[in-house]
């Protein structure tokens, strides 16, 4: 029965959060991941736990960028919570490739800085 007023069934089954866009950014991440990570161990000579470790912090910004903006609608900006995300897989990436305290602070300027630029980018490109 549809009247004013009153919602239809297909209206009602609607999800608010599509997860298509989760699994897209998951796959972005994995390969931008694995761009970085291929980057290190050819270029720059590193061992494998450093491919491991860019494919799996990729793939932890982007689940927790789309996570934090589009599922939970956290307030703050998407600049700001792509920079909590970056910190997010900076942590990842450290445990994973280089897990040393030394690094630490590098790996978790370096993951904020670049998770906001990348959710910097993303906003202006839409």
């Amino acid at each position: 029965m549809v009247g004013t007023g009153c919602r239809g069934e297909d209206e009602l089954s609607e999800p608010t959060f599509h997860y298509s866009i989760f699994i897209k950014r998951a796959i972005t991440g994995l390969i931008l991941g694995g761009l970085a990570g291929a980057v290190q161990v050819w270029f720059v000579k590193r061992g494998l736990m450093y491919l491991w470790a860019s494919i799996a912090a990729g793939v932890v910004y982007m689940v927790a960028w789309v996570t934090c903006t589009d599922w939970l609608k956290l307030a703050g900006g998407k600049i700001a919570l792509g920079g909590v995300s970056g910190l997010l897989a900076a942590i990842v990436w450290w445990a994973i490739a280089v897990p040393a305290d030394n690094t630490f602070i590098q790996a978790a300027v370096a993951g904020t800085c670049f998770g906001a630029a990348f959710a910097w980018s993303d906003r202006r490109g839409t």
